[in-house]
């Protein structure tokens, strides 16, 4: 009995002793702050100040600059590519069907205005090359019958005119020597001379009848031959005169019509060709040159950026010879999606930024060519276009490239350079200069960026000198004292 009353009191104990046991031990951890909250509670990243040596501060390269306010405006990035200017990109295509018998240059060639880039022969450019030599010799010969002409009007006039004073017929043809009258020389001559025989008969007739040796019939008669003679003199220079003056009008009208024809063959030429071609207008010149062929120029400065055909290869109207480019000037094509639509308040010339990955560092500046008006029911967006100065050759058609877009009002900010801002772990903070070789971490919320320019949402009052290079070396050494 007295053995299982000592076995009850020793199992009580030993269940007492346990129960307190495990109650210090909740009590002790009950006392301890989780660890899990002091993670918690911990603030992130390096804390304090750095103190250097000048040979530290030295090395490296550590400098500091006063930081205020400045403009700055919301940006947006969005893709794009460079593509050819359209005013400056073109197809150099065949005026007419031929083959090809000359190839001049390729891909890559840089040519000038004018620039004969292939030789083309066509039956159809000589034939018509042909015409506009007929019609160039028609107008010359337009031209002499004129000039002819108007010569030989000239001379009739100083013929009626001698006729008219009534000088000797060998004076008159003395005088009309160098000169040309054309058949009127003798026509009004002929009658001038039957006027001069009437009227010097009719003289001396009218003294024989004053002294009875003829009679009034006889004078009459005389009379009349000379009023006649008078009447075919006046008669001829009349018709004369008249079919002179036509002469020279019909002469006029040939002209006029010749350099018509011609005009129209030329223009008929130059379609053909596509370029004016003014050395056709020498005889010599063109005969000179074969006529069946076509000089395919460069209609601008530019380089070949594709040479679709070859040399004894037949082409046919309208199809592209090459592609001529002045890539000086580039575009870059950008889409604005639903998050840039803001930027629309964009106008042309208003200047962006653009990046390439393929020129890391390297920032190149471009105007606002256009916005697109419709928006695309495919990608919801509205094209952006601007221009892009490439005189240097470096962007290359196709190339991909970042459009840096301002989507807001600019605004007065702290700000600070990209250089003086680092990170730990997610946290951005710069070094504030404190002494000559003092430095303190100051943790500020990034706001807007504008190039190399952050916004100080908080941390910073403005005026303090930051550390704009070196940084990095001054977060390195607050690390390592962190650590020991």
């Amino acid at each position: 009995m007295k053995s299982r009353l000592w076995s009850a009191i020793l199992g009580l104990s030993v269940v007492a002793v346990g129960v307190a046991t495990i109650w210090s031990v909740w009590n002790t951890r009950s006392a301890q702050p989780p660890v899990v909250a002091a993670e918690k509670t911990q603030e992130p990243g390096p804390t304090g100040g750095v103190e250097l040596t000048a040979e530290k501060i030295a090395a490296g390269e550590i400098h500091a600059s006063p930081i205020g306010r400045r403009s700055l405006r919301l940006m947006r990035t969005v893709p794009g590519r460079i593509q050819y200017d359209d005013t400056r990109h073109i197809s150099v295509k065949a005026a007419t069907a031929g083959a090809l018998i000359d190839v001049r240059v390729k891909p890559g060639d840089s040519v000038i205005s004018g620039q004969v880039l292939a030789i083309l022969s066509s039956t159809e450019v000589g034939t018509a090359r042909a015409d506009v030599l007929r019609r160039a010799n028609e107008l010359k010969l337009a031209q002499a019958d004129l000039d002819w002409a108007d010569s030989t009007s000239a001379g009739l006039k100083t013929l009626v005119g001698a006729i008219e004073n009534r000088k000797p017929v060998d004076d008159i043809r003395q005088s009309l020597k160098d000169k040309s009258v054309g058949k009127s020389r003798e026509t009004l001559l002929g009658a001038y001379s039957r006027f001069l025989l009437a009227d010097a008969l009719l003289k001396s007739l009218s003294a024989a009848a004053e002294n009875g040796a003829l009679s009034g019939r006889q004078v009459a008669e005389r009379q009349s031959a000379f009023e006649s003679a008078e009447a075919a003199l006046q008669a001829t220079q009349e018709q004369e005169t008249y079919d002179a003056r036509r002469v020279v009008t019909q002469a006029k009208n040939s002209i006029e019509s010749a350099q018509n024809a011609l005009r129209i063959s030329q223009q008929h030429l130059v379609t053909l060709l596509g370029y004016d071609e003014p050395r056709m207008n020498d005889h010599k010149t063109a005969l000179s040159e074969s006529l069946s062929h076509v000089e395919v120029r460069a209609s601008f400065a530019g380089t070949i950026e594709q040479k679709i055909y070859s040399n004894a290869e037949r082409v046919q109207l309208g199809d592209t010879l090459f592609v001529l480019a002045d890539t000086a000037q580039m575009w870059v094509a950008a889409d604005l999606r639903e998050g840039e639509w803001s930027a629309i308040t964009l106008h042309a010339g208003d200047p962006i930024v653009v990046t390439t990955p393929a020129m890391p560092g390297r920032e190149f500046a471009a105007a606002v060519y256009y916005i697109g008006r419709e928006v695309s029911s495919s990608t919801n967006s509205v094209p952006l276009m601007a221009t892009i100065n490439n005189s240097d050759g470096l962007l290359r058609p196709g190339l991909f490239v970042r459009v840096q877009l301002p989507l807001a009002e600019s605004k007065e900010v702290i700000a600070v350079p990209d250089s003086a801002v680092c990170e730990h772990e997610s946290r951005s903070f710069v070094f504030v200069k404190t002494g000559e070789r003092s430095f303190q971490q100051v943790f500020i919320e990034r706001g807007v960026q504008e190039g190399p320019w952050i916004e100080a949402k908080s941390g910073l009052a403005g005026g303090e000198s930051v550390v704009d290079h070196g940084a990095f070396a001054l977060k390195s050494e607050l690390l390592l004292e962190r650590e020991e």
